[in-house]
Formats: structure tokens, C-alpha cells, sequence
């Protein structure tokens, strides 16, 4: 593991917030296996100033592995989630929220982003919906009287103008 992230300040956030949203588990707490929380603590690996790491990455893995939800549960913990270095405490870094998080998950078409769109609405607890004040769309989904969404949005250069989204699924 890398040597500092706040990875595992996230991966205790999930549980606390996220539900699995469907199969035998549905509506029981998010449990990541061993490779996505490797994947998830290097994914938000800081250096000794609090930088991220990596700032562009790609998981691939075979159909049925997970890829949706793991991506749709990545979208949650930048909507609402601690995904930013606040500081450090002992020599331990501690995260805080994106205060306008704006989120897009691109696909070529918008059909495309329905497989990880229609997790959201399973994957937010109850818990999570009341704290963050999370309205829950079909294509745009709200927190925080408005100051964060997730969108669904085409991946076409004609359709998307240059924006300041924070976290871009693709």
C-alpha cells in the first residue's frame, strides 16, 4: 500500500453511508473485496504535502467483476464522500468533502451511463440522503440544496462544453 491515503478514511465512510444496491446483499452495508480496496487506497494516495498521487486512472477487469458499482460507489464518495486532504492528525492524513463537487459519468450515449446511474438510487442509505440532503434523479442527482450533482452526459465533443466538473467517470 502507499504510504499515506486517505483511502482508508473512505473505505470506514462507506460503510457508514453506502448500501450494496442490489444481488444477495442488497440493503446491507458496502463491503469492498481485498483487490477493489487496493484499488481504492492507491486510487486516493496523497504525497507528504496532501497531492493526490495519481490524477488519471483506468481500471479494466472482465465483464461481472464489478466495474459499475465500484465506479458508481468512486461518484459517491466524490459527490459526498471525504475524497480531499484537509490535513494531518498524528502524521495521518485526514479528508474532508468537495464543497461544489459537480460529478459526470460520460458514456457515448446516455443509455450507456444508465448501468451506473440507476445504482445510485439503491446505494445511498437512508443515513446518507438525510445528512447530505441528496435528491435523487434519473439523470441529475442533487445534494446540498443544489451545490453538488452527479449528472449522466454523452461523451461527444459536440455536446459537452468545457465545464469544472471535479470527478469525470468515462
Amino acid at each position: 500500500p502507499p504510504e499515506h491515503s486517505i483511502g482508508w478514511e473512505i473505505l470506514a465512510w462507506t460503510k457508514d453511508y453506502l448500501l450494496q444496491p442490489d444481488g444477495p446483499n442488497a440493503g446491507g452495508p458496502w463491503i469492498f473485496p481485498p483487490e477493489q480496496v487496493r484499488f481504492l487506497v492507491n486510487w486516493y494516495a496523497i504525497d507528504e504535502h496532501g497531492r493526490f498521487v495519481y490524477r488519471y486512472g483506468m481500471l479494466r477487469r472482465m465483464k461481472g467483476w464489478g466495474k459499475d458499482p465500484v465506479a458508481a460507489t468512486i461518484c459517491a464518495i466524490e459527490f459526498v464522500g471525504p475524497c480531499r486532504f484537509d490535513r494531518w492528525v498524528n502524521g495521518e492524513p485526514v479528508a474532508k468533502q468537495h464543497p461544489a463537487a459537480w460529478i459526470q459519468t460520460a458514456a457515448v450515449s446516455r443509455d450507456q451511463t444508465r448501468n451506473t446511474m440507476t445504482l445510485f438510487p439503491g446505494m445511498f442509505s437512508p443515513k446518507a440522503q438525510k445528512e447530505f440532503g441528496i435528491d435523487l434523479g434519473k439523470e441529475i442527482i442533487y445534494a446540498d440544496r443544489g451545490r453538488r450533482h452527479i449528472e449522466a452526459v454523452t461523451s461527444s465533443p459536440r455536446a459537452l462544453e468545457g465545464g469544472r466538473a471535479t470527478f469525470i467517470l468515462k
